[in-house]
């Protein structure tokens, strides 16, 4: 796609994407190891969660480092947001709130291993917040875009939480499961986070592609070059596989017993990973297809 490229021309390519896609899994990730700290009683299922989401969500984060550093090709450039500093610039406050979110997981597994609950529970609040900004400074340096109109929509930023929160649960789901630790009560509270975030996605779905429909000229652009190149991923895995398929899993027992399959913990896994394939597809179709229309400028 990107071969014939003048050279001024330097888009955002797989590197952003999984970028993207991980910075968000590891956010929601915390925020359920966070769960019962931050939550108290309510979140007591996931409590056996809080040293292995810990861990999780920290190895994550060093991974999304190198990417960040191989997309800018100039490592030097790596620390450019926070020195020149801007504060209406969403990179410059993700690059201060990532290794922020780095040390509040730090203290958060200091606070369980020294038994110390008070350095605990702030620093699972101080990370859950941390965590939301996460996938939020993502979708708002989309928006910010304004030469890509694609971009340029409000609603950008709160799919991603909402895609973060469905990788996320999938993940926790997976976990859990391969460990023989994803009780039912766990598994029914994880099935109400994908309930919320697979329920939110279609509706923002569906607005995303109104808006294509009747968008300006370079957003039908786009919409066209989705519906010609990237059909399958879009339409297919993105909103069939990734969103309707979780949505009938978790709903289901809620609306008929037939459906009672849907609150089985292999169930709920098999709902989070679908939701976790179309939350990096969705992302991927987005970022390189709102590029198309603005390659030459």
């Amino acid at each position: 796609m990107f071969e014939y490229l003048p050279m001024h021309v330097a888009p955002w390519g797989v590197e952003i994407v999984i970028y993207f896609f991980l910075i968000g899994t590891a956010s929601m990730v915390f925020a359920v190891a966070a769960g019962h700290a931050t939550f108290g009683h309510v979140a007591e299922p996931l409590k056996n969660f809080e040293v292995t989401g810990a861990i999780i969500a920290l190895v994550l984060l060093a991974a999304v480092v190198p990417l960040l550093i191989l997309d800018i090709s100039q490592p030097w450039r790596f620390l450019n947001p926070i020195l020149y500093f801007r504060w209406t610039s969403p990179l410059s406050w993700g690059s201060l709130f990532l290794p922020l979110f780095g040390l509040a997981i730090l203290g958060f597994l200091y606070g369980i291993y020294t038994k110390h609950p008070l350095i605990q529970r702030y620093s699972a609040i101080l990370g859950t917040l941390l965590a939301l900004s996460m996938p939020l400074y993502t979708g708002l340096d989309l928006m910010v875009n304004h030469a890509r109109e694609l971009w340029a929509n409000p609603t950008i930023p709160m799919l991603f939480v909402v895609l973060s929160i469905t990788s996320g649960a999938g993940l926790v789901a997976l976990v859990q499961l391969v460990l023989g630790r994803l009780t039912q009560p766990m598994a029914r509270q994880i099935r109400f986070m994908l309930a919320f975030s697979t329920g939110v996605t279609f509706w923002l779905f569906l607005g995303l592609v109104m808006t294509m429909v009747y968008g300006t000229e370079e957003v039908q652009g786009a919409f066209a070059a989705i519906n010609s190149d990237f059909a399958l991923e879009f339409y297919g895995i993105a909103f069939v596989i990734g969103t309707l398929v979780p949505m009938v899993i978790v709903f289901g027992p809620m609306l008929h017993k037939v459906m009672d399959f849907g609150r089985k913990p292999i169930a709920v896994t098999i709902a989070g990973l679908c939701g976790a394939l179309g939350a990096y597809v969705l992302r991927d179709v987005l970022i390189h297809a709102g590029q198309l229309a603005q390659l030459y400028y």
